[in-house]
C-alpha cells in the first residue's frame, strides 16, 4: 500500500517537476542552451547560499528514480515470480535506486561547483 502511495505522490510531483523544467529548459534558455547557461541558472543564490534549482533538481531526481523503480517493482510483480527470484529482483532494483539516486546527486554537485 506504501508503494501505491509513493508512485501516485511521485507522479503527482514529476507532472508539476516535469513542466517546469521543459519550460525552464525549452522556453525560457531555448537559444542559449549550453553547460555556462545551466551551471549559472543552478548557483544563482536564492535563499542563504542555497539555488532553487538545486532543491528543485534534488527533488526531482530522487522522483523520478523512485517512480520508475515502483513501476519496474509492478512490472516483476505481474509476472509473479518464485519468492527467491522476487526477493533477488527487489534487491537488485533496490540497490539500483539507489545507486542511481547517488549518482544523479554527484551529477547535480559537479554542475554545483562543489569539490
Amino acid at each position: 500500500m506504501a508503494g501505491w502511495l509513493l508512485q501516485r505522490v511521485t507522479g503527482i510531483f514529476l507532472a508539476y517537476a516535469l513542466a517546469v523544467h521543459l519550460w525552464a529548459v525549452h522556453v525560457v534558455e531555448a537559444d542559449r542552451l549550453n553547460w555556462d547557461t545551466i551551471t549559472a541558472r543552478l548557483r544563482s543564490d536564492a535563499w542563504w547560499g542555497i539555488s532553487a534549482w538545486s532543491v528543485y533538481y534534488g527533488l526531482f531526481i530522487p522522483a523520478v528514480v523512485i517512480h520508475a523503480g515502483i513501476g519496474l517493482w509492478s512490472i516483476v510483480l505481474d509476472y509473479s515470480p518464485p519468492a527467491a527470484l522476487r526477493r533477488a529482483l527487489g534487491w537488485a532494483l533496490g540497490l539500483g535506486c539507489a545507486a542511481l539516486i547517488v549518482y544523479g546527486y554527484f551529477g547535480l554537485r559537479a554542475l554545483l561547483g562543489a569539490p
